[in-house]
């Protein structure tokens, strides 16, 4: 319990800025919302038994919506659920969750691993009450593979006592990453597929690539639907 009120307590309050559209935030009504809500309700009911906590969001390639996916599911569950949630941001190559949230390249999770900043003092707090978020932190461009680390381990077990779901952005699967190192620390993983845009057999190499023990499921975006338009005037 003490440690809970720590991180909620060390937590920098969420700056609005000019960060890309989150359809939860700016449409919480539509549709779009909707369908996170939907996607996160079957992702809860999938990890209660066994319990799953630490869910990574991966792709086959960049540019997949991965980081948009994450972001999203994690804004209803904490807002709309009522769930304690963390989002880390943990691709290192590429990381792009501190621009999505419209936060400053400030200490993330690389300085934590470094020993530069404490935990506690490195999340920042979301948009929505329930979140906070994990962003990479400025990076020097000679840091290897953090998800090789042991300290990235210590990190992962403190949070898992802290928060109810762990939502991690991890890189793209191909070409070269092996989610190995991920799929041994995280509980379960989401493959995120944006519609039209990725051959059947580059998929099928990615999840080959990935195993199958950790995945949960995937997520279909960006997938075309016509809908009467009086369904986007439903909302809660």
């Amino acid at each position: 319990m003490m440690r809970k009120q720590m991180a909620k307590r060390v937590i920098p309050d969420f700056q609005e800025g000019k960060g890309e559209e989150l359809v939860t935030l700016t449409r919480r009504a539509s549709l779009a919302s909707d369908r996170y809500r939907m996607l996160f309700a079957k992702v809860d009911q999938l990890c209660r038994t066994p319990e799953k906590k630490l869910i990574a969001l991966t792709s086959s390639i960049k540019g997949e919506g991965k980081t948009t996916t994450t972001a999203n599911l994690a804004i209803v569950a904490a807002r709309d659920f009522g769930k304690r949630c963390l989002i880390i941001d943990g691709d290192f190559k590429n990381p792009t969750l501190a621009k999505k949230f419209a936060m400053p390249e400030e200490s993330g999770l690389i300085d934590v691993i470094e020993g530069r900043v404490q935990l506690g003092n490195a999340l920042k707090r979301g948009p929505v009450e329930n979140l906070a978020i994990l962003p990479m932190g400025r990076r020097s461009g000679k840091e290897n593979n953090i998800w090789t680390t042991e300290e990235i381990k210590h990190v992962l077990t403190e949070v898992r006592a802290w928060f109810d779901y762990i939502w991690i952005d991890a890189p793209p699967i191909l070409p070269l990453f092996d989610m190995s190192f991920i799929s041994d620390s995280v509980d379960g993983t989401l493959i995120v597929v944006r519609a039209g845009e990725v051959p059947e057999q580059v998929l099928a190499q990615a999840i080959k690539s990935l195993g199958s023990s950790k995945i949960i499921g995937s997520v279909l975006n960006r997938a075309k639907m016509d809908w009467p338009s009086r369904y986007y005037e439903y909302g809660y």
